[in-house]
């Protein structure tokens, strides 16, 4: 069947023998800001260049295409990144929960106009017991601050896309 077509009251009607691509949900990722103060990792552009590469990720996993022409442009600012610490101490022995806390804000602009905007909290936790309190304190576990910042990449394009 080359040339399909289709009779109706008289007119002939070409049909299509594929169908009209869908339209396609584009996105840019126009800039990550670290606004951190204080810490370690205080105006640190790797954390920027890291969380932006994130961001795309969970995008690409949500169905948008990336596009730096897109209409539809993201633009993050890291607000708070610190690490939260619990101490329990019974005679000899040492409870520790350190919680790294990272929180974002997010700004949806369509056509140079803001359209929506979201703050996304989340934390990863380590836990250690011991019985000898050896403890340097502070300091940012890799994994936690990795686990940290996917949750609340994620938790934030979800709010904004949704």
């Amino acid at each position: 069947m080359k040339n399909p077509f289709i009779i109706l009251f008289g007119v002939v009607i070409p049909l299509l023998s594929t169908p009209l691509p869908a339209q396609e949900k584009t996105i840019a990722v126009e800039k990550v800001t670290n606004s951190v103060i204080i810490g370690k990792l205080a105006g640190n552009r790797g954390l920027e260049f890291g969380v932006k590469n994130i961001l795309e990720e969970f995008l690409l996993d949500k169905g948008f295409n990336l596009d730096q022409k897109s209409p539809n442009k993201l633009q993050v600012e890291i607000i708070f990144l610190d690490v939260l610490t619990t101490k329990k101490n019974v005679s000899v022995f040492h409870a520790n929960d350190e919680a790294v806390v990272i929180k974002m804000r997010g700004t949806l602009m369509v056509n140079g106009k803001k359209v929506k905007t979201a703050i996304a909290e989340e934390s990863s936790s380590e836990i250690s017991m011991s019985t000898l309190l050896i403890d340097e304190g502070g300091k940012f576990n890799q994994t936690s601050l990795s686990n940290a910042i996917k949750k609340t990449c994620e938790s934030l394009i979800t709010k904004l896309t949704e």
